[in-house]
């Protein structure tokens, strides 16, 4: 589409007008776009424009026909609003409360939260699908972590370990139970109680 050059080129704008925005203007992108706009009102052909703002020529098209469709204020670019959320704010703190307790209260057969288990909670309470990815940032917004359990030592002692485990109360038995190659959420420490 060929843009219009000269007085023509924004009809209802002064050059007068776009010089001063351009003086005033401090936005850098905005900048260079009434710069083009300027030199295509003075009649300077694209090339031209091209060589002296440094932007390639289809660009240069670009801003010019949006100086066209929206006027002076073309010099700025639309806010875009991106994907909308799969989860609305009361499903994100109903998922957080979820999270925040056992997955046994969620009727799963876990002592700890994995990302397999939030990413079946999602789609069997709220129908919705998130990338492994998507659902690590989920829940880093809602204050967990993700952690890895120590490996078992090839050489541990199993009979003092087992001997070790029959002392413990009901409720530190069940942590004997966790898969130590998985990993699983926890809350994050606040950045007090870190060492540097």
């Amino acid at each position: 589409m060929f843009v219009k050059k000269g007085a023509v080129f924004l009809p209802g704008v002064s050059l007068e007008t776009i010089e001063d925005r351009y003086e005033r203007e401090l936005h850098p992108k905005a900048k260079i776009r009434l710069q083009c706009a300027v030199l295509r009102k003075k009649g300077k052909h694209l090339p031209f424009i091209s060589e002296v703002t440094g932007k390639p020529v289809q660009t240069v098209s670009g801003i010019l026909r949006r100086f066209e469709k929206r006027g002076i204020d073309g010099c700025y670019a639309i806010k875009q609003k991106g994907q909308p959320r799969k989860l609305s704010f009361q499903q994100r703190a109903k998922l957080k409360r979820i999270v925040s307790q056992s997955p046994e209260k969620a009727g799963l057969p876990s002592k700890i939260w994995t990302t397999k288990m939030v990413r079946y909670i999602l789609n069997k309470l709220f129908h919705v699908d998130y990338v492994v990815m998507q659902i690590h940032r989920l829940l880093a917004s809602m204050g967990l972590s993700l952690q890895k359990a120590r490996p078992e030592h090839i050489k541990a002692n199993k009979k003092l370990q087992a001997e070790f485990k029959k002392n413990f109360d009901e409720e530190l038995k069940s942590l004997g139970s966790v898969d130590t190659r998985s990993y699983f959420w926890t809350k994050q420490h606040s950045s007090s109680n870190r060492t540097s």
